[in-house]
């Protein structure tokens, strides 16, 4: 198998529209393959495909590879463009990317190369390979798939770094807290908002580890500064895997506005801030009267916003600064009658994650408000005795003469539902580098891609004798 041969593959199926949720026509193409080459072939209501190459007879003997990508794409474009007319690609200065759209490279380049191995002429033991469907969105391809797989040695080729071996991710899931709103009688004088700006935020995975301030956090604290309050009206945060960089709250106080300005500059000038967090500043604007909440909903609140977790909550032994659990605070809705504390909780430690997940209801029962978890996916638990993972450690080192890194994830990868699904397959995640992907800057290095392939046959050398 060589570079040729993948690029071929990808450039030929890249005239079919792979968007996420529209996997009919790639479906199709990837049945059609299959019986062009006299592979077996299998396809689920949810258009996952299997395929099966059988063993080499001098190979019988050999544990089984499974090979495993994922068929859709995440479909972007600078202007208003239509994918079923295909990907236009570009190859150029060492590079291929696509004109004004996503190139789709993640992650077809992984399926790619799963095709080249199932039509190679090399000897090999039997390869199964799994395409799932809507990876991008929902893993609900993952979810679904059912057919059984014989194989032991598990490779994901949907990896983003030739430098990097995944063994690892974690997984996840979202906790809602709701809150009943009940509001005071009486009426009360002095209305501010307090607006948070100034934060850089990130991802609530990659980035949880940063020390990024969380604007949701923020506020909170500084209300632990003020003498006396009721809380009129609380929102923060935009979306469940993004640390929040703006909130605004809206309370009654018998603070002057001067008192509680002085207070949000001493308040800052407090707090130990990364470089990229500097600019952060509470934005107090006096605003009309409001209905507030009666004072033991404000204190529940602001009590169980305290109390929540959001940040790293620990590190996997054995592995330098490699985050294990961690919960991101990550919305506050305010609804008609309650608020609506969406909190998005990772770990690569399955029971870790119920642990979290019980802990944020513990402290939900304590302040009268009740909480529920869903949009589950499972952990890819390192394992400190994987063979793959010896094997392909040794094959980089052999084709690169250099070491691998060796990293667990705190992102979700479809490894971690075929794990939970197939409990004696040995996996990892590798590939070759690409760039800015899910944007129309999408790139795929293809120097990168024809050293991987080395690496790539390697492994499959290794298992193979």
């Amino acid at each position: 198998m060589d570079k040729n041969t993948v690029l071929n593959y990808f450039r030929d199926f890249s005239k079919i529209n792979r968007c996420s949720k529209h996997e009919e026509k790639i479906a199709d193409y990837l049945e059609k393959f299959a019986h062009d080459n006299n592979l077996k072939c299998k396809r689920d209501k949810f258009n996952n495909i299997y395929i099966k190459r059988e063993s080499d007879k001098s190979l019988e003997d050999k544990p089984g590879i499974i090979l495993q990508a994922h068929m859709d794409m995440v479909c972007v474009s600078d202007e208003e463009y239509d994918f079923d007319n295909g990907i236009k690609i570009i190859e150029k200065d060492g590079f291929m990317f696509a004109d004004k759209t996503s190139l789709g490279a993640d992650n077809g380049i992984g399926l790619a190369i799963a095709m080249a191995t199932l039509t190679s002429n090399n000897k090999l033991p039997q390869i199964e390979a799994v395409v799932t469907t809507s990876e991008e969105v929902d893993m609900s391809g993952a979810m679904n798939f059912d057919f059984d797989l014989s194989g032991k040695y598990f490779i994901n080729i949907d990896s983003e770094d030739e430098n990097e071996l995944i063994v690892g991710s974690s997984g996840g899931e979202n906790v809602n807290v709701e809150i009943d709103k009940n509001y005071v009688s009486d009426s009360l004088s002095n209305f501010y908002k307090i607006s948070v700006k100034g934060l850089k935020g990130g991802h609530s995975g990659m980035e949880i580890d940063k020390n990024h301030k969380n604007a949701i956090k923020v506020v909170f604290e500084f209300l632990e500064s003020l003498d006396d309050y009721y809380i009129c009206d609380f929102k923060g945060g935009t979306k469940d895997n993004a640390i929040p960089t703006n909130a605004e709250l809206i309370l009654s106080t018998d603070e002057s506005v001067d008192s509680i300005s002085k207070k949000s500059e001493e308040f800052i000038s407090k707090i130990d801030l990364e470089d990229f967090d500097k600019d952060l500043k509470l934005v107090i604007e006096q605003v009309n009267a409001q209905k507030c909440l009666d004072k033991r909903t404000t204190e529940n609140l602001s009590d169980i916003i305290g109390e929540l977790n959001s940040g790293v909550i620990s590190y996997i032994e054995g592995l330098d600064e490699t985050v294990e659990t961690s919960c991101n605070l990550a919305i506050v809705n305010s609804l008609d009658d309650k608020f609506e504390i969406i909190l998005s909780t990772r770990s690569s430690n399955h029971d870790k994650l119920v642990e979290l997940r019980e802990d944020i209801v513990s402290k939900a029962n304590k302040f009268n408000a009740i909480a529920f978890d869903y949009n589950y996916y499972p952990t890819w638990q390192f394992n400190e005795n994987s063979e793959l993972m010896e094997v392909a450690k040794k094959a980089f080192s052999k084709v690169n003469d250099k070491e691998i890194d060796v990293k667990v994830i705190h992102a979700g990868l479809e490894c971690g539902v075929f794990a939970e699904k197939y409990k004696n397959i040995d996996c990892i995640s590798i590939g070759p580098t690409m760039y800015d992907v899910h944007t129309t800057k999408e790139r795929l290095d293809i120097e990168s891609l024809e050293r991987f392939i080395k690496f790539y046959n390697k492994i499959l050398n290794m298992l193979t004798n």
